[in-house]
């Protein structure tokens, strides 16, 4: 007997294949009604029960696992016991594959691509989840060239090291000595100075941290620039500048860019630089007062008489 379906493009409306009754569905029984019903309804009740269980599980697991750390932290091993997991999850991924075959170094002048990755202990072969991202970094900037480091892990093999080196801005000197310093002030232990010894000079206390503003401030002016051997910071709070002719600048402390300005026009207008003079005083504001040597001036005196 061929099996009854449901009604095809093309058919009868009278269903089935054409010129044959369609047959009546014979209507369900009250009997397998319930039975089905009573089925899907412990289908249900069993597939709660699991979802209950199954959190069950899941809380009981997290209480266990509280518990467990809170042992370990009330005998202080908290630490031992996520170090292990680490080392542990760390021990699986290398296992798998995932481990550094790439090491790619940018911005590093001074430093060899082998040497940044021997500072950041990792090497081609080491497991990726091995690097302390935090710690290589650390290790990294603690180099004496290195000014700023980021340490990348890219998956599933390679790791990316960025570096910003130090450039050297200035000198600083202090106590008879000169250190190589860069724009913020932050010594180069590794750079000699004479290497470095067109740089611009700046000395006393306090002129390693502010020796950008000075510095900056003079690149603006190349002839007040050109006639200056060093600046001297002065109590922590105001510049001078020592000219190559010996006198001296005195800027204020509150506007050295304006008194700075107003010298280089007077030296326009007037040459005021090339002037004999001892002192050339510029901290009251909008003025200038020109000293000159008191020897020269006692030399001069005489030979007028």
């Amino acid at each position: 007997m061929p099996k009854i379906g449901r009604a095809g493009p093309g058919d009868s409306s009278q269903g089935g294949r054409k010129g044959e009754r369609r047959k009546a569905k014979p209507p369900a029984r009250k009997g397998s009604n319930r039975a089905a019903n009573w089925f899907a309804a412990q289908v249900r009740a069993a597939r709660l029960r699991m979802a209950y269980a199954a959190r069950l599980v899941m809380i009981a697991a997290a209480v266990v696992a509280a518990g467990i750390l809170a042992v370990y932290a009330a005998v202080g091993r908290l630490d031992e016991a996520g170090g292990a997991l680490m080392a542990s999850f760390e021990n699986r991924l290398t296992r798998s594959g995932y481990v550094v075959q790439w090491v790619d170094v940018t911005g590093a002048d001074r430093l060899s691509a082998e040497e940044v990755a021997q500072i950041i202990g990792i090497a081609p072969g080491a497991g990726m989840a091995e690097l302390d991202l935090a710690d290589a970094r650390a290790a990294l900037e603690a180099e004496p060239w290195v000014g700023q480091a980021e340490i990348i892990r890219l998956w599933p093999d390679r790791i990316v090291v960025r570096v910003l080196e130090r450039e050297p801005f200035a000198l600083w000197q202090r106590d008879g000595e000169h250190r190589v310093i860069d724009r913020t002030g932050v010594v180069i232990e590794a750079a000699d100075p004479v290497d470095f010894a067109d740089l611009p000079r700046v000395t006393g206390v306090g002129a390693d941290r502010e020796a950008s503003i000075i510095v900056t401030l003079l690149d603006a002016y190349p002839e007040i620039q050109a006639r200056t051997t060093h600046a001297l910071y002065v109590g922590e709070r105001r510049w001078s500048l020592r000219l190559q002719s010996g006198g001296e600048v005195l800027l204020p402390a509150d506007n050295p860019g304006g008194a700075l300005a107003m010298l280089s026009a007077m030296h326009q207008a007037r040459g005021v630089l090339d002037y004999d003079a001892q002192i050339l005083d510029l901290r009251n504001d909008g003025e200038m007062v020109m000293r000159p040597w008191p020897d020269r001036v006692a030399e001069a005196a005489g030979r007028g008489a």
